[in-house]
């Protein structure tokens, strides 16, 4: 792991958790930002060079498959209840009853997901970030005489 993935995977964290608050954001740029946000997470899982096709243990396999259909159910969910994105482009879906709950479902879930990731992955993450703040302190020691 690099440290630019890892600064990389804290702005996707950013913007997951801007996209995730409305109360926050207000409902159009919460349509926006979580258009933006899944962008970033594809970009994620391409960088990491992980997925659901990785020779990993069957634990991450499972919460792999989890976080990749919640996050999608999330956002097809979310773009047929939009009452911004889809009206921008001239669209209008139907269905508002069936697609809310499920939108809202699919959020918790991908949350809860989402917070399994962070306390898996965060250890090696951290690792890498203190790794390279280390190398430099003790480099910066070494060129003061320390």
């Amino acid at each position: 792991m690099k440290r630019s993935h890892v600064l990389f995977d804290i702005a996707v964290l950013a913007a997951y958790l801007l996209a995730a608050n409305p109360a926050l954001t207000g409902i159009p740029l919460h349509e926006f930002a979580g258009l933006g946000a899944f962008v970033m997470v594809a970009a994620h899982v391409v960088a990491s060079g992980e997925g659901l096709g990785s020779r990993r243990r069957a634990g991450q396999l499972l919460l792999n498959a989890v976080l990749l259909l919640a996050l999608a159910v999330c956002v097809v969910s979310g773009v047929m209840v939009s009452g911004t994105v889809l009206p921008s482009l001239g669209l209008y879906a139907s269905g508002y009853h069936f697609w809310d709950p499920l939108h809202a479902v699919a959020a918790k879930v991908l949350l809860a997901a989402l917070l399994v990731h962070l306390v898996v992955r965060a250890p090696a993450a951290l690792a890498v970030l203190w790794q390279r703040r280390g190398l430099r302190a003790a480099e910066s020691d070494c060129l003061m005489g320390r």
